[in-house]
């Protein structure tokens, strides 16, 4: 009885031991975490028509049940203008999203791949002077990229997130908003593309 007491002793060990190493390498350790990133974001298309890649900026709260993790945030870029624009303003890409992952055992405690998507609803806005008035040019669209990353384990409490995702974006029309006037369209919606990459950091609450 004692041999078969310590078997099932050392089983229960090593199984925790395998369940602790498998949370630790997938996702935060604590099942809330918030996450702040650095963005580099390139985009084509019509929608994007003039406009050259840009830095931004997002900032999300995560809850991480099990491997998978589901994130809300909002997510803001800034976006020059070539010289055959009409301004030599910068166009603003801000809004929310929401942003499902799943990560991937892979083994290790330290690091571990992941697939993420995201759906997010965003305002492109572009402020333009006339005359001494500075006028707003803006249009609305939903953005949907999928991608993946790797999470490196920093603390017990910190992540490091470099992730890498492609989408696809519908613009409605570009309106102005004229004083007195309300809103004229000035540019017909249009389809575009983009490549975000990502470097953030995760702290768990």
């Amino acid at each position: 009885m004692p041999r078969y007491r310590s078997l099932l002793v050392a089983g229960a060990i090593a199984a925790l031991g395998f369940a602790t190493t498998s949370r630790a390498g997938a996702q935060s350790a604590q099942k809330y975490s918030i996450q702040a990133s650095g963005l580099f974001v390139g985009v084509s298309g019509d929608a994007y028509d003039g406009m050259n890649a840009g830095p931004g900026v997002e900032l999300q709260f995560r809850y991480t049940p099990s491997a998978w993790s589901f994130g809300i945030g909002y997510q803001y870029s800034s976006h020059g203008l070539d010289e055959n624009s009409i301004t030599d303003n910068s166009v603003s890409l801000s809004g929310v999203f929401f942003e499902p992952r799943r990560t991937f055992d892979v083994g290790s405690s330290t690091y571990a791949p992941y697939a993420s998507g995201r759906l997010a609803i965003l305002r492109e806005s572009l402020d333009i002077e006339d005359s001494g008035t500075t006028l707003n040019a803006s249009a609305s669209g939903i953005q949907l990229n999928i991608g993946g990353g790797v999470l490196f384990r920093l603390t017990p409490r910190v992540n490091l997130d470099l992730g890498l995702t492609l989408g696809m974006i519908n613009f409605g029309d570009l309106e102005l908003s004229m004083p007195g006037a309300g809103t004229v369209v000035i540019g017909d919606g249009g389809s575009g593309s983009n490549m975000v990459f990502r470097v953030g950091a995760a702290i768990g609450l």
